[in-house]
Protein backbone atom coordinates (compact mmCIF):
# COMPACT_ATOMS: atom_id res chain seq x y z
CA UNK A 1 0.00 0.00 0.00
CA UNK A 2 2.92 2.53 0.99
CA UNK A 3 4.50 1.53 -2.33
CA UNK A 4 1.12 2.47 -4.47
CA UNK A 5 1.08 5.67 -2.08
CA UNK A 6 4.63 6.85 -3.38
CA UNK A 7 3.91 6.10 -7.26
CA UNK A 8 1.10 7.83 -6.86
CA UNK A 9 2.69 10.94 -5.96
CA UNK A 10 5.69 10.26 -8.37
CA UNK A 11 2.97 9.94 -10.83
CA UNK A 12 1.75 13.73 -9.72
CA UNK A 13 5.34 15.14 -10.38
CA UNK A 14 5.59 13.38 -14.02
CA UNK A 15 2.24 15.23 -14.39
CA UNK A 16 3.58 18.69 -12.67
CA UNK A 17 6.84 18.20 -15.38
CA UNK A 18 4.19 17.62 -18.15
CA UNK A 19 1.98 20.84 -17.21
CA UNK A 20 5.62 22.93 -16.75
CA UNK A 21 7.63 22.46 -19.46
CA UNK A 22 5.54 21.18 -22.18
CA UNK A 23 1.60 22.54 -21.48
CA UNK A 24 1.83 25.67 -20.36
CA UNK A 25 4.70 26.79 -22.47
CA UNK A 26 2.27 25.21 -25.60
CA UNK A 27 -0.64 27.63 -24.13
CA UNK A 28 1.24 30.66 -23.78
CA UNK A 29 2.67 30.18 -27.18
CA UNK A 30 -0.95 30.25 -28.73
CA UNK A 31 -2.15 32.82 -26.68
CA UNK A 32 0.37 35.21 -27.59
CA UNK A 33 0.17 34.60 -31.36
CA UNK A 34 -3.49 34.64 -31.02
CA UNK A 35 -3.03 38.09 -29.55
CA UNK A 36 -0.44 39.53 -32.85
CA UNK A 37 2.92 38.84 -30.75
CA UNK A 38 5.37 36.92 -32.85
CA UNK A 39 6.13 34.41 -29.78
CA UNK A 40 9.65 33.56 -31.13
CA UNK A 41 13.12 33.47 -29.29
CA UNK A 42 16.06 35.97 -31.09
CA UNK A 43 18.79 34.05 -32.35
CA UNK A 44 21.40 34.78 -30.01
CA UNK A 45 18.47 34.11 -27.12
CA UNK A 46 17.92 30.45 -28.83
CA UNK A 47 21.96 29.93 -28.77
CA UNK A 48 21.65 30.55 -25.26
CA UNK A 49 19.01 27.98 -24.32
CA UNK A 50 20.36 25.40 -26.50
CA UNK A 51 23.69 25.62 -24.04
CA UNK A 52 21.74 25.94 -20.85
CA UNK A 53 19.86 22.52 -22.00
CA UNK A 54 23.24 20.99 -22.80
CA UNK A 55 24.89 21.90 -19.22
CA UNK A 56 22.90 18.94 -17.76
CA UNK A 57 23.39 19.62 -13.97
CA UNK A 58 21.82 22.74 -14.45
CA UNK A 59 18.92 21.78 -16.86
CA UNK A 60 17.85 18.74 -14.54
CA UNK A 61 18.56 21.15 -11.03
CA UNK A 62 15.48 23.39 -13.53
CA UNK A 63 13.16 20.16 -14.19
CA UNK A 64 13.57 18.90 -10.63
CA UNK A 65 12.40 22.56 -8.56
CA UNK A 66 10.06 23.64 -11.31
CA UNK A 67 8.15 19.65 -11.06
CA UNK A 68 8.35 19.90 -7.38
CA UNK A 69 7.29 23.32 -7.20
CA UNK A 70 4.53 23.09 -9.60
CA UNK A 71 3.28 19.78 -7.23
CA UNK A 72 3.46 21.75 -4.42
CA UNK A 73 0.80 23.80 -6.00
CA UNK A 74 -1.81 21.08 -5.52
CA UNK A 75 -0.69 19.65 -2.23
CA UNK A 76 -4.36 20.01 -0.88
CA UNK A 77 -5.12 17.65 -3.55
CA UNK A 78 -1.85 14.78 -2.66
CA UNK A 79 -1.16 15.38 0.87
CA UNK A 80 -4.12 16.25 3.52
CA UNK A 81 -5.74 14.29 5.98
CA UNK A 82 -8.96 15.10 4.11
CA UNK A 83 -10.90 13.13 1.81
CA UNK A 84 -10.61 14.15 -2.03
CA UNK A 85 -14.73 12.26 -2.03
CA UNK A 86 -16.93 11.40 -0.03
CA UNK A 87 -20.14 9.49 -0.29
CA UNK A 88 -22.74 8.68 2.41
CA UNK A 89 -26.27 8.25 0.51
CA UNK A 90 -27.17 11.20 -0.61
CA UNK A 91 -24.39 12.82 1.10
CA UNK A 92 -21.21 13.74 -1.64
CA UNK A 93 -18.58 16.03 -0.97
CA UNK A 94 -14.99 16.88 -1.77
CA UNK A 95 -13.33 18.05 1.10
CA UNK A 96 -9.65 17.89 -0.13
CA UNK A 97 -10.96 19.97 -3.34
CA UNK A 98 -12.58 23.03 -1.16
CA UNK A 99 -9.53 22.81 1.29
CA UNK A 100 -6.96 23.54 -1.82
CA UNK A 101 -9.83 26.29 -2.88
CA UNK A 102 -9.56 28.43 0.40
CA UNK A 103 -6.22 27.80 0.10
CA UNK A 104 -5.71 30.13 -2.87
CA UNK A 105 -9.52 31.83 -2.04
CA UNK A 106 -9.64 32.60 1.50
CA UNK A 107 -12.53 34.83 0.72
CA UNK A 108 -14.89 31.83 0.13
CA UNK A 109 -17.10 30.52 2.65
CA UNK A 110 -15.06 27.68 4.32
CA UNK A 111 -16.98 24.07 3.53
CA UNK A 112 -14.06 21.39 3.73
CA UNK A 113 -15.19 19.67 6.72
CA UNK A 114 -17.36 16.45 6.68
CA UNK A 115 -18.57 15.39 10.14
CA UNK A 116 -19.28 11.71 11.97
CA UNK A 117 -23.17 13.06 11.85
CA UNK A 118 -22.87 13.19 8.23
CA UNK A 119 -21.42 9.58 7.42
CA UNK A 120 -23.96 8.20 9.37
CA UNK A 121 -22.16 8.23 12.92
CA UNK A 122 -23.68 10.64 14.76
CA UNK A 123 -22.45 8.68 18.64
CA UNK A 124 -19.13 9.78 17.67
CA UNK A 125 -19.96 13.46 17.96
CA UNK A 126 -20.06 16.10 15.97
CA UNK A 127 -16.03 16.56 15.61
CA UNK A 128 -14.59 16.15 11.96
CA UNK A 129 -14.28 12.69 10.57
CA UNK A 130 -11.19 11.21 10.54
CA UNK A 131 -10.74 9.98 6.80
CA UNK A 132 -8.05 7.40 7.29
CA UNK A 133 -10.04 5.65 9.82
CA UNK A 134 -12.95 6.01 7.49
CA UNK A 135 -11.42 4.40 4.32
CA UNK A 136 -10.16 1.77 6.72
CA UNK A 137 -14.16 0.75 7.61
CA UNK A 138 -14.86 1.22 4.33
CA UNK A 139 -12.38 -0.74 2.76
CA UNK A 140 -13.65 -3.64 5.24
CA UNK A 141 -16.45 -2.99 7.06
CA UNK A 142 -16.01 -5.92 9.50
CA UNK A 143 -13.20 -3.81 11.52
CA UNK A 144 -16.32 -2.26 12.53
CA UNK A 145 -17.81 -5.19 14.40
CA UNK A 146 -14.12 -4.99 16.47
CA UNK A 147 -14.86 -1.12 17.15
CA UNK A 148 -18.49 -2.33 18.35
CA UNK A 149 -17.02 -5.63 20.41
CA UNK A 150 -13.99 -3.03 22.19
CA UNK A 151 -16.60 -0.39 22.87
CA UNK A 152 -18.89 -3.29 24.77
CA UNK A 153 -15.83 -4.81 26.26
CA UNK A 154 -14.64 -1.28 27.87
CA UNK A 155 -17.96 -1.23 29.15
CA UNK A 156 -18.10 -4.73 30.99
CA UNK A 157 -14.28 -3.72 32.30
CA UNK A 158 -15.42 -0.17 33.89
CA UNK A 159 -18.51 -2.02 35.56
CA UNK A 160 -16.31 -4.58 37.03
CA UNK A 161 -14.07 -1.84 38.08
CA UNK A 162 -16.85 0.49 39.27
CA UNK A 163 -18.38 -2.33 41.47
CA UNK A 164 -15.13 -3.55 43.12
CA UNK A 165 -15.08 -0.03 44.18
CA UNK A 166 -18.43 0.39 45.92
CA UNK A 167 -18.04 -3.09 47.42
CA UNK A 168 -14.62 -1.89 49.07
CA UNK A 169 -16.57 0.85 50.14
CA UNK A 170 -19.51 -0.71 51.39
CA UNK A 171 -16.83 -3.44 53.18
CA UNK A 172 -15.72 -0.20 55.03
CA UNK A 173 -19.14 0.66 56.35
CA UNK A 174 -19.73 -2.80 57.50
CA UNK A 175 -22.50 -3.08 55.52
CA UNK A 176 -22.76 -5.63 52.21
CA UNK A 177 -22.87 -4.71 48.71
CA UNK A 178 -25.33 -6.65 46.24
CA UNK A 179 -23.71 -7.03 43.06
CA UNK A 180 -27.10 -6.57 41.43
CA UNK A 181 -28.16 -3.38 42.28
CA UNK A 182 -28.88 -1.27 40.04
CA UNK A 183 -26.08 1.44 38.94
CA UNK A 184 -26.24 5.28 39.78
CA UNK A 185 -28.62 6.92 37.13
CA UNK A 186 -25.52 8.76 35.96
CA UNK A 187 -23.32 5.43 35.24
CA UNK A 188 -26.08 3.83 33.42
CA UNK A 189 -26.85 6.70 31.21
CA UNK A 190 -22.88 6.73 30.40
CA UNK A 191 -23.31 3.04 29.49
CA UNK A 192 -26.30 3.45 27.67
CA UNK A 193 -24.79 6.38 25.31
CA UNK A 194 -21.56 3.40 24.94
CA UNK A 195 -23.92 0.77 24.20
CA UNK A 196 -25.99 3.06 21.40
CA UNK A 197 -22.22 3.82 19.71
CA UNK A 198 -21.74 0.33 19.38
CA UNK A 199 -25.33 -0.26 17.83
CA UNK A 200 -24.13 2.64 15.90
CA UNK A 201 -20.83 0.68 14.65
CA UNK A 202 -23.03 -2.50 13.64
CA UNK A 203 -25.63 -0.46 12.05
CA UNK A 204 -22.63 1.82 9.48
CA UNK A 205 -21.47 -1.35 8.80
CA UNK A 206 -24.32 -2.67 7.93
CA UNK A 207 -24.77 -0.06 4.98
CA UNK A 208 -21.02 -0.41 4.53
CA UNK A 209 -21.61 -3.44 3.25
CA UNK A 210 -24.58 -2.88 1.55
CA UNK A 211 -22.56 -0.03 -0.41
CA UNK A 212 -24.18 2.97 0.84
CA UNK A 213 -20.99 5.04 1.69
CA UNK A 214 -17.46 5.29 -0.46
CA UNK A 215 -14.57 7.18 -0.08
CA UNK A 216 -11.58 8.51 -1.71
CA UNK A 217 -8.19 9.50 -0.05
CA UNK A 218 -5.41 11.33 -1.04
CA UNK A 219 -1.90 9.22 -1.63
CA UNK A 220 -0.70 10.54 1.17
CA UNK A 221 -3.31 11.32 4.03
CA UNK A 222 -1.91 12.95 6.74
CA UNK A 223 -1.73 17.01 6.61
CA UNK A 224 1.03 19.27 8.60
CA UNK A 225 -1.12 21.00 10.36
CA UNK A 226 -2.60 17.36 11.85
CA UNK A 227 -2.05 16.37 15.46
CA UNK A 228 -1.32 12.71 15.11
CA UNK A 229 -1.64 11.93 19.16
CA UNK A 230 -3.76 7.97 18.56
CA UNK A 231 -0.39 6.03 18.23
CA UNK A 232 1.13 3.78 21.22
CA UNK A 233 3.32 6.60 23.05
CA UNK A 234 3.93 9.73 23.29
CA UNK A 235 5.05 12.31 19.63
CA UNK A 236 7.55 12.15 18.05
CA UNK A 237 6.86 9.32 16.71
CA UNK A 238 9.43 7.93 14.70
CA UNK A 239 10.18 7.20 11.06
CA UNK A 240 8.14 4.07 9.37
CA UNK A 241 11.73 1.76 9.14
CA UNK A 242 11.39 2.53 12.57
CA UNK A 243 7.98 1.68 14.03
CA UNK A 244 7.19 -0.80 16.48
CA UNK A 245 6.43 -3.71 15.31
CA UNK A 246 2.59 -3.70 16.65
CA UNK A 247 1.89 -0.43 15.24
CA UNK A 248 -1.92 -1.00 13.11
CA UNK A 249 -2.95 2.07 10.29
CA UNK A 250 -0.87 3.84 8.24
CA UNK A 251 2.04 5.15 9.65
CA UNK A 252 3.63 8.47 9.22
CA UNK A 253 6.32 8.00 6.52
CA UNK A 254 9.32 10.09 8.45
CA UNK A 255 7.74 10.54 11.69
CA UNK A 256 6.45 13.31 13.66
CA UNK A 257 7.81 16.19 15.61
CA UNK A 258 7.27 17.17 19.17
CA UNK A 259 3.53 18.59 18.44
CA UNK A 260 2.81 14.98 16.78
CA UNK A 261 2.54 16.95 13.46
CA UNK A 262 3.55 14.48 10.34
CA UNK A 263 7.69 15.49 9.19
CA UNK A 264 7.39 14.88 5.42
CA UNK A 265 3.76 17.18 5.09
CA UNK A 266 5.55 19.92 6.51
CA UNK A 267 8.67 19.48 4.33
CA UNK A 268 6.61 19.25 1.18
CA UNK A 269 4.35 22.36 2.77
CA UNK A 270 7.22 24.14 3.65
CA UNK A 271 8.71 23.93 0.69
CA UNK A 272 6.36 25.42 -1.19
CA UNK A 273 6.04 28.22 1.95
CA UNK A 274 9.75 28.84 1.04
CA UNK A 275 9.76 28.85 -2.38
CA UNK A 276 7.18 30.71 -2.88
CA UNK A 277 8.45 33.37 -0.58
CA UNK A 278 12.09 33.54 -2.25
CA UNK A 279 10.33 33.58 -5.36
CA UNK A 280 8.34 36.23 -4.91
CA UNK A 281 10.55 38.72 -2.96
CA UNK A 282 13.26 38.42 -5.63
CA UNK A 283 10.71 38.95 -8.74
CA UNK A 284 9.29 42.23 -6.90
CA UNK A 285 12.43 43.52 -5.41
CA UNK A 286 14.40 42.91 -9.31
CA UNK A 287 11.24 44.93 -10.57
CA UNK A 288 11.56 47.67 -8.11
CA UNK A 289 15.67 47.35 -7.96
CA UNK A 290 15.44 47.29 -11.90
CA UNK A 291 13.59 50.68 -12.40
CA UNK A 292 15.60 52.25 -10.03
CA UNK A 293 18.70 51.40 -11.41
CA UNK A 294 17.21 52.14 -14.98
CA UNK A 295 16.36 55.26 -13.87
CA UNK A 296 20.24 55.96 -12.40
CA UNK A 297 22.50 55.03 -14.98
CA UNK A 298 19.94 56.36 -18.01
CA UNK A 299 19.70 59.86 -16.40
CA UNK A 300 22.54 60.15 -14.44
CA UNK A 301 23.71 63.52 -12.91
CA UNK A 302 21.75 64.47 -9.87
CA UNK A 303 19.29 61.99 -9.92
CA UNK A 304 21.95 59.35 -10.19
CA UNK A 305 23.46 61.24 -6.96
CA UNK A 306 20.29 61.99 -4.95
CA UNK A 307 19.16 57.94 -5.20
CA UNK A 308 23.06 57.13 -4.58
CA UNK A 309 22.67 58.97 -1.71
CA UNK A 310 18.93 57.24 -0.12
CA UNK A 311 20.30 54.08 -0.82
CA UNK A 312 23.67 53.82 1.33
CA UNK A 313 21.62 55.63 3.88
CA UNK A 314 19.12 52.19 3.66
CA UNK A 315 21.37 49.76 3.32
CA UNK A 316 22.73 50.81 6.30
CA UNK A 317 20.15 49.39 8.24
CA UNK A 318 20.61 46.67 9.94
CA UNK A 319 18.40 44.09 7.65
CA UNK A 320 18.01 41.30 10.61
CA UNK A 321 17.68 43.42 13.74
CA UNK A 322 14.79 45.28 11.88
CA UNK A 323 12.91 42.41 10.66
CA UNK A 324 13.20 40.53 14.37
CA UNK A 325 12.26 43.70 15.99
CA UNK A 326 9.39 44.55 13.57
CA UNK A 327 8.12 40.75 13.95
CA UNK A 328 8.05 40.19 17.73
CA UNK A 329 5.82 43.67 17.82
CA UNK A 330 3.32 43.01 14.66
CA UNK A 331 3.92 39.14 14.35
CA UNK A 332 3.36 39.36 10.48
CA UNK A 333 2.24 36.66 7.93
CA UNK A 334 3.54 35.48 4.46
CA UNK A 335 2.60 38.78 3.07
CA UNK A 336 3.65 41.41 5.72
CA UNK A 337 7.06 39.33 5.79
CA UNK A 338 7.78 39.27 2.21
CA UNK A 339 6.66 43.13 2.01
CA UNK A 340 9.46 43.89 4.50
CA UNK A 341 12.26 42.02 3.02
CA UNK A 342 11.41 43.68 -0.31
CA UNK A 343 11.47 47.25 1.21
CA UNK A 344 14.55 46.48 3.47
CA UNK A 345 16.58 44.76 1.34
CA UNK A 346 15.81 43.03 -1.57
CA UNK A 347 15.64 45.71 -4.26
CA UNK A 348 19.14 47.11 -2.77
CA UNK A 349 21.76 44.75 -4.40
CA UNK A 350 20.10 44.88 -8.29
CA UNK A 351 20.06 48.23 -8.55
CA UNK A 352 23.81 48.72 -8.52
CA UNK A 353 24.64 46.37 -10.94
CA UNK A 354 21.83 47.51 -13.55
CA UNK A 355 22.54 51.19 -13.09
CA UNK A 356 25.98 50.31 -14.39
CA UNK A 357 24.57 48.59 -17.20
CA UNK A 358 22.57 51.72 -18.32
CA UNK A 359 25.23 53.81 -17.61
CA UNK A 360 27.33 51.84 -20.13
CA UNK A 361 24.82 51.40 -22.43
CA UNK A 362 23.66 55.01 -23.12
CA UNK A 363 26.40 56.23 -24.92
CA UNK A 364 26.34 53.15 -27.13
CA UNK A 365 25.68 54.04 -31.07
CA UNK A 366 21.88 52.47 -31.15
CA UNK A 367 20.95 54.55 -28.43
CA UNK A 368 21.99 57.64 -29.76
CA UNK A 369 20.36 56.67 -33.11
CA UNK A 370 17.10 55.99 -31.47
CA UNK A 371 17.35 59.85 -29.53
CA UNK A 372 17.83 61.32 -33.51
CA UNK A 373 14.66 59.27 -34.81
CA UNK A 374 12.97 60.87 -31.36
CA UNK A 375 11.74 57.86 -29.41
CA UNK A 376 11.21 58.47 -26.07
CA UNK A 377 13.19 58.07 -23.02
CA UNK A 378 10.86 55.76 -21.47
CA UNK A 379 10.47 53.67 -24.77
CA UNK A 380 14.41 54.13 -25.35
CA UNK A 381 14.63 52.09 -22.03
CA UNK A 382 12.62 49.99 -22.20
CA UNK A 383 12.70 48.38 -25.64
CA UNK A 384 16.23 48.79 -26.06
CA UNK A 385 18.60 48.87 -23.32
CA UNK A 386 16.83 46.63 -21.13
CA UNK A 387 16.81 43.34 -22.96
CA UNK A 388 20.78 44.50 -23.40
CA UNK A 389 21.12 44.82 -19.35
CA UNK A 390 18.95 41.83 -18.18
CA UNK A 391 21.96 39.33 -18.36
CA UNK A 392 23.20 40.50 -14.99
CA UNK A 393 19.67 40.19 -14.05
CA UNK A 394 19.07 36.25 -15.26
CA UNK A 395 22.47 35.43 -13.73
CA UNK A 396 22.47 36.65 -9.98
CA UNK A 397 18.50 35.92 -9.94
CA UNK A 398 19.13 32.16 -8.97
CA UNK A 399 21.48 32.84 -5.91
CA UNK A 400 19.04 35.63 -4.91
CA UNK A 401 16.44 33.23 -4.42
CA UNK A 402 18.55 30.87 -2.59
CA UNK A 403 19.83 33.45 -0.39
CA UNK A 404 15.89 34.83 0.48
CA UNK A 405 14.83 30.82 1.68
CA UNK A 406 17.47 31.01 3.54
CA UNK A 407 16.33 34.20 5.21
CA UNK A 408 13.20 32.65 5.76
CA UNK A 409 14.71 29.26 7.29
CA UNK A 410 16.94 31.60 9.73
CA UNK A 411 13.80 33.94 10.93
CA UNK A 412 11.54 30.64 11.51
CA UNK A 413 14.25 28.56 13.49
CA UNK A 414 14.59 32.07 15.48
CA UNK A 415 10.79 32.23 16.35
CA UNK A 416 11.32 35.88 14.02
CA UNK A 417 9.05 34.52 11.24
CA UNK A 418 5.77 33.46 10.16
CA UNK A 419 3.00 32.41 12.00
CA UNK A 420 3.63 28.79 14.22
CA UNK A 421 0.62 27.26 12.01
CA UNK A 422 2.62 28.13 9.16
CA UNK A 423 4.67 25.16 8.10
CA UNK A 424 8.18 25.80 8.21
CA UNK A 425 11.31 24.27 7.58
CA UNK A 426 13.15 26.50 10.51
CA UNK A 427 10.67 25.36 12.75
CA UNK A 428 11.74 21.86 12.60
CA UNK A 429 15.15 22.96 12.69
CA UNK A 430 14.83 24.42 15.93
CA UNK A 431 12.74 21.32 17.41
CA UNK A 432 15.63 19.14 16.05
CA UNK A 433 18.54 21.17 16.97
CA UNK A 434 16.78 21.33 20.45
CA UNK A 435 17.12 17.54 20.96
CA UNK A 436 19.10 16.67 18.29
CA UNK A 437 21.33 13.69 20.70
CA UNK A 438 17.71 11.57 21.39
CA UNK A 439 15.81 12.72 17.73
CA UNK A 440 18.76 13.34 14.80
CA UNK A 441 15.98 12.52 12.22
CA UNK A 442 14.55 15.91 12.96
CA UNK A 443 17.12 17.60 12.23
CA UNK A 444 18.93 15.19 9.35
CA UNK A 445 15.65 15.16 7.77
CA UNK A 446 15.06 19.03 7.18
CA UNK A 447 18.83 19.78 6.49
CA UNK A 448 18.82 17.11 3.29
CA UNK A 449 15.51 18.44 1.87
CA UNK A 450 17.24 22.35 2.62
CA UNK A 451 20.44 21.11 0.79
CA UNK A 452 19.01 19.98 -1.89
CA UNK A 453 16.85 22.70 -2.83
CA UNK A 454 19.77 25.20 -2.53
CA UNK A 455 22.11 23.11 -4.30
CA UNK A 456 19.63 22.67 -7.38
CA UNK A 457 18.90 26.34 -7.49
CA UNK A 458 22.78 27.35 -7.18
CA UNK A 459 23.35 24.92 -10.31
CA UNK A 460 20.59 26.60 -12.35
CA UNK A 461 22.03 29.75 -11.25
CA UNK A 462 25.59 28.38 -12.45
CA UNK A 463 24.38 27.02 -15.77
CA UNK A 464 22.64 30.13 -16.54
CA UNK A 465 25.50 32.05 -16.25
CA UNK A 466 27.39 30.14 -18.09
CA UNK A 467 25.12 29.72 -20.73
CA UNK A 468 24.76 34.03 -21.03
CA UNK A 469 28.52 34.33 -20.96
CA UNK A 470 29.13 36.77 -23.61
CA UNK A 471 32.49 35.33 -24.61
CA UNK A 472 30.79 32.32 -25.31
CA UNK A 473 29.60 33.91 -28.82
CA UNK A 474 32.51 36.54 -29.37
CA UNK A 475 33.89 35.98 -32.56
CA UNK A 476 37.69 37.32 -31.67
CA UNK A 477 38.56 34.15 -29.29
Amino acid sequence: MLAVRLLLLFGVLLLAYAAVFHLAPAIVVRIGRALGFRMELTPLTARRVRRFRRIHRGYISLVLIGSAFAASLVLELTVNHKPLYVRYGELVRYPALADWLNTFAPWRERNAEVRWPEVGLAERGGGEIDGRLYARWVADPATLETEAQAVEAAITQDEKRFRAVLAASARERGLTYDPASPLPEAKQQEYAEQRRLAAAYRRLRRELEAGKAAIVMPPYPFSPGELLLNYEGSPPYPPVWARPANAAGMWPLLGTDFDGRDVLSQLLYGFRVSFAFALAVALIGYAIGVSVGGIMGYFGGWIDIAVQRVIEVWSSIPFLFTIMILASVINPGFLALAVLLIVLRSWLGITYTVRGEFYRERSRDYVQAARAIGLRDTKIMRRHILPNALVPVVTFLPFDIVAYIGALVSLDYLGFGLPPSTPSWGRLLRQGADNVKNYPELVIIPVIAFAVTLFCVVMIGEAVREAFDPKEYARLR
